[in-house]
């Protein structure tokens, strides 16, 4: 039998939700847990359906980027510009008459996209909680449901009260409800959480309420994010979540943005630092400023996309540099795999396991609009261009690849309307830029699903161009629209694969659906015109590629100049180091990179004692041979 001190703490999220507040079910669900014990108790009270982050006049959603424009940059839009103006003056008098006809249609088209083939699923199963990690966690578990009704049953402090009210939060969260009486306890917590569950609150504010009475300036509490975007959120909500409390300062340390500053600002011994693994582990090392020795609290945000993503090294290293003997350590994660395991048992003690289930099902105000494209996928640039020019608000539109997302930029650019692009192949700042210009004027972004982690804008349409893979994907797609009870929609266009058609039928059982129709003659239309501009297309990309040639011999230049000018300076600087400089010169062998065939034979060599690390010689060979010799005589 375990000891009482080796019982793990388990609390999941098998909640009885009743029918009447079914109706508001969605990826962010605001579960009540519990049923009312208190007769004094004044009623459910509902999530606001209009919250999205907004605290007055003096703050709006996403706002506070801190990030300029790029300043040594491509203005694309100014070439796709020019080269429209070029087309629209070698084109004829046609083309006006045509551009009135799709203001003509487009009643028409609204009226047709309105025909609903709707099949509602009425019927909903309990789901199941994620597998147990046994290997690591004890037999015993105590399971137990909380009864929290709002925010202030958790007890916390009138600063952060103020700032929640002042939000919009009027009830926790199930994560939140089951996460901030642990956490505020200082117990180490596994946390299963998707996106969207409002987990980011989940550690902002019991971290937040433990620095209320923090006794020395340094920095308390460090939180770690998978993506750049997803810090830089982070960042914006605890500055919201923290306004009303003194002396509470945020750092931030991401890649892709300057250094220097970033180390400016970790002079000050903020508070909380928000950053990804690599950048926190290079400030840590080159920071002299910057120390880790005073850290209380470290959360590992969406671990699996982390390790997905390959930090392992990098959150291995961060592990070992923070003490952990007095720290408090809060992961969350998806999903509960064994690397998710191997790394709770590095970096946990004794922690509590919060379970909460993934959503199955698509938000219940989300509108599923579907489009056929059979064996026509040639006319999906006409048909999203059609689409964009009816619909009104933001619009994210998803895309494979980086590749078809630029091109569609310039696709869409040529015909007129002004989106902006978000991938991986983008600079830090371009990224950031598209983002802050997709909050204030341009209506529609097209980005990939690695990109487009950890937005939360409000959005009023989702197209997914092409397909995700999984309906996993396509709920966390679609799940960027129709967020926190408010209405959405989503357009999807399928084609005839069994795969796509899998997800659609997932779709259509968990949701409402409507087929949406389309006038495919006034698509081929468009594709018409769109193959007529396949030579500006081209020129574009061309001059595109010759700027961005100019732009690189540029900064060369000036990179040479400022070597030559400061000399001196540069090379009294001490060098800055990296824990994978090992293992990038294992890779590397006369200037060549090793591949990883080879590499993993030297590795092997190198662990089994007596054999060879090096490539065998001529004077090696002789021996062997005239220890063949030798042996045989003996027989």
């Amino acid at each position: 039998m375990a000891k009482e001190d080796d019982l793990i703490l388990t609390i999941d999220s098998d909640v009885e939700v009743e029918n009447d507040a079914a109706e508001s079910s969605d990826e962010e669900e605001i579960v009540t847990q519990g049923k009312d014990d208190e007769a004094g108790n004044e009623g459910k009270r509902d999530m606001n359906p209009d919250f999205h982050f907004s605290m007055g006049d003096g703050f709006d959603e996403i706002q506070d980027w801190e990030v300029e424009e790029p300043s040594n940059d491509i203005d694309l839009n100014a070439i796709i510009k020019k080269k429209r103006r070029d087309q629209i003056e070698s084109e004829s008098q046609g083309e006006s008459e045509g551009e009135g006809d799709d203001d003509d249609d487009e009643e028409e088209e609204d009226c047709k996209s309105h025909t609903k083939d709707e099949e509602e699923g009425d019927d909903k199963d309990e789901e199941d909680n994620q597998e147990d990690i046994d290997n690591f966690y004890e037999a015993q578990e105590t399971t137990s449901s909380t009864t929290t009704k709002s925010f202030q049953d958790l007890q916390l402090s009138r600063p952060i009260l103020k700032c929640l009210q002042t939000m919009g939060f009027t009830q926790p969260t199930p994560v939140q409800a089951s996460t901030i009486p642990i956490a505020l306890l200082g117990k180490d917590i596994v946390a299963g959480a998707q996106t969207g569950s409002g987990k980011t609150a989940a550690y902002l504010i019991p971290i937040i309420e433990r620095l209320l009475f923090k006794n020395s300036t340094s920095t308390k509490a460090i939180i770690l994010a998978p993506t750049r975007e997803l810090a830089i959120q982070v960042f914006d909500v605890g500055r919201k979540l923290g306004q009303y409390v003194q002396n509470l300062n945020f750092g931030m340390a991401v890649g892709g943005l300057s250094l220097k500053q970033q180390e400016q600002q970790l002079k000050t011994r903020p508070d909380i630092v928000i950053a990804t693994p690599g950048r926190l582990i290079d400030h840590i090392r080159n920071s002299p400023s910057f120390s880790v020795e005073d850290v209380q609290v470290l959360v590992i945000d969406e671990a699996d996309r982390m390790l997905e993503e390959g930090f392992q090294e990098e959150l291995t290293e961060i592990l070992q540099l923070i003490p952990k003997y007095k720290r408090q350590t809060l992961l969350f994660s998806a999903t509960m795999n064994t690397k998710i395991q191997d790394l709770v048992q590095l970096s946990l003690n004794k922690p509590v396991k919060v379970m909460i289930d993934p959503p199955k099902t698509v938000a219940s105000k989300l509108k599923q609009q579907f489009v056929r494209i059979r064996k026509r996928e040639e006319l999906k640039p006409a048909l999203l261009y059609l689409l964009l020019k009816k619909l009104e608000g933001r619009v994210v539109v998803f895309v494979r690849t980086k590749v078809e997302a630029h091109k569609l930029r310039i696709i869409l650019g040529l015909l007129g309307l002004t989106v902006a692009e978000l991938h991986g192949a983008l600079t830090q700042e371009q990224r950031l830029a598209n983002v802050k210009a997709f909050k204030q004027s341009v209506n529609v972004l097209i980005c990939t699903d690695l990109a487009a982690r950890g937005l939360d804008i409000k959005i009023e349409y989702v197209i997914n161009y092409d397909m995700p893979k999984t309906y996993e994907i396509y709920l966390h797609r679609v799940g960027r629209t129709a967020r926190a009870g408010r209405k959405g929609t989503s357009i999807t266009f399928v084609g005839e694969s069994n795969q796509e058609r899998s997800i659609v039928k997932s779709a259509i059982t968990n949701g409402q659906s409507v087929a949406r129709k389309v006038d495919w003659n006034e698509v081929e239309a468009v594709n018409d015109k769109i193959k007529n501009s396949e030579g500006a297309i081209d020129e574009v990309l061309q001059e595109e590629k010759q700027a961005r040639e100019i732009m690189h011999a540029e900064m060369q230049l000036n990179k040479a100049e400022n070597l030559m000018k400061y000399e001196k300076d540069i090379k009294a600087r001490p060098k800055r180091t990296w824990f994978k400089s090992e293992v990038m010169e294992q890779l590397t062998k006369h200037g060549k990179k090793v591949n990883s065939k080879k590499r993993k034979v030297n590795e092997e060599r190198k662990e089994n004692k007596g054999e060879r690390s090096y490539k065998k010689t001529k004077a090696d060979r002789t021996a062997k041979a005239s220890n063949k010799k030798s042996s045989k005589k003996k027989r």
